[in-house]
């Protein structure tokens, strides 16, 4: 089968049946924020097991931007208020490049979404040979996830020749990814006064922590093990703060992205954002059961 068009018709569901999944989503969500409703979820557990909070999208903003007025005093106070204004000009920045860099390459080249978008559609009569995306073994990891995130393993090359089935960064694909946010995040940055060694640091930083909560929570959500030093960032540097907030406003969110019809919504994993400037986010998507 065309992994291209089997993805097309993933995302041709009835409208009822998606209304019906945004409703049902809508009305949890509303549920969670009067504090009437807790979602079962157990992080780095293959199923949702016990029944724990999960904060909302406005409490991690909240947060988020505190830790950031935290960030900025402290380097007022250090380096005068320059510096900090360029320093959390710079974060914000870096944060947004890397957020919107999950988004597309989840949604146009892990799902293919680039086979079926409209740059596609309009280069390929005037360029024949312009080559469909093949399959990363993304769409196979969802073909393979049940609804509880356990994995009903199904014999695929790509995904058989990886210990652990396409949840996982190895160390190759960690530095693929730096390079793409190197290049469009060093201009910036120093557009905004970063000298070359801050903005490396910068560089490193955000790359490094997205690195370090993908492997702490993507392969043990679906019940394999953490990754070691030897393949990639190791999963166990942060699977102690897995029952943060952080981390299960993550877990519920990914969750979302396999429960929804076709899963088109909820792209980012570890760096929530472009979702709410596209338009995608879900939110909070009930079991079937």
């Amino acid at each position: 089968v065309d992994v291209a068009e089997e993805d097309q018709q993933n995302s041709n569901h009835s409208l009822a049946e998606t209304d019906a999944a945004r409703i049902s989503a809508a009305a949890v969500s509303q549920l969670m924020e009067e504090g009437e409703l807790q979602v079962d979820v157990a992080v780095g557990s293959s199923a949702l097991a016990t029944e724990v909070e999960s904060p909302g999208v406005m409490s991690i903003a909240l947060s988020a931007l505190l830790i950031l007025a935290v960030f900025g005093s402290g380097l007022a106070v250090a380096c005068g208020t320059q510096v900090a204004m360029q320093g959390v000009l710079g974060v914000i920045a870096l944060y947004i490049i890397m957020s919107i860099n999950e988004y597309v390459v989840h949604r146009y080249y892990q799902h293919l979404g680039w086979n079926t978008s409209g740059v596609f559609m309009f280069l390929k009569p005037m360029i024949p040979t312009l080559p469909r995306l093949k399959s990363s073994g993304h769409v196979e990891h969802h073909r393979e996830t049940l609804d509880d995130m356990s994995l009903d393993t199904r014999s695929h090359h790509i995904l058989d020749a990886d210990p652990y089935r396409g949840t996982a960064f190895s160390w190759s694909i960690s530095a693929i990814m730096t390079l793409e946010i190197a290049l469009q995040s060093y201009p910036i940055l120093w557009l905004l006064g970063w000298s070359w060694t801050w903005s490396t640091v910068g560089l490193v930083a955000g790359v490094g922590f997205h690195a370090a909560v993908w492997q702490a929570l993507h392969p043990a959500m679906h019940g394999l093990p953490d990754p070691p030093l030897a393949y990639g960032m190791p999963g166990w540097l942060l699977a102690r703060f897995r029952e943060s907030p952080y981390f299960r406003f993550l877990y519920v969110n990914h969750v979302g992205h396999h429960r929804v019809p076709g899963a088109h919504a909820n792209y980012n994993v570890c760096y929530p954002l472009a979702d709410h400037l596209f338009g995608t986010y879900a939110g909070v998507i009930p079991p079937k059961a």
